[in-house]
């Protein structure tokens, strides 16, 4: 499964999850989550505790604020998240330009910004 989400100030601490995803678990609330950045393989993981708040509502806690600040996450930024039924998500990281944000670790990013910047054009008003 894959969504999507845009950073905004509130989310730095902890990151909500579509209640769409929380249904596919079925019923499993798992206690911890383990992110990596698409496109690196799995040279870095962070672990990251879940918790759920009354309403059933599913969030990325402790250790979400280290993935935001090791990858310099910004208001805006838009993030696609792919579940991998490990417990695990690789997270790609578009920036304020619509470009994939390019990491040292990435080995894809690239090629993503020029298919973005190429929509752009296309979608431009001449």
């Amino acid at each position: 499964m894959e969504f999507f989400t845009i950073i905004l100030e509130k989310s730095s601490s902890r990151q909500v999850l579509p209640d769409n995803f929380v249904k596919m678990l079925d019923g499993h609330r798992p206690q911890n989550m383990k992110l990596r950045q698409a496109g690196n393989g799995l040279r870095k993981l962070w672990d990251v505790e879940v918790v759920f708040d009354t309403d059933g509502n599913m969030y990325l806690d402790r250790g979400w604020k280290q993935f935001v600040r090791a990858y310099d996450l910004r208001h805006g930024y838009f993030l696609v998240f792919r579940y991998d039924d490990n417990a695990a998500f690789g997270v790609k990281v578009f920036d304020t330009t619509m470009c994939r944000r390019p990491y040292q670790d990435d080995d894809d990013a690239s090629m993503l910004c020029l298919f973005f910047l190429s929509i752009r054009l296309c979608l431009t008003p001449i």
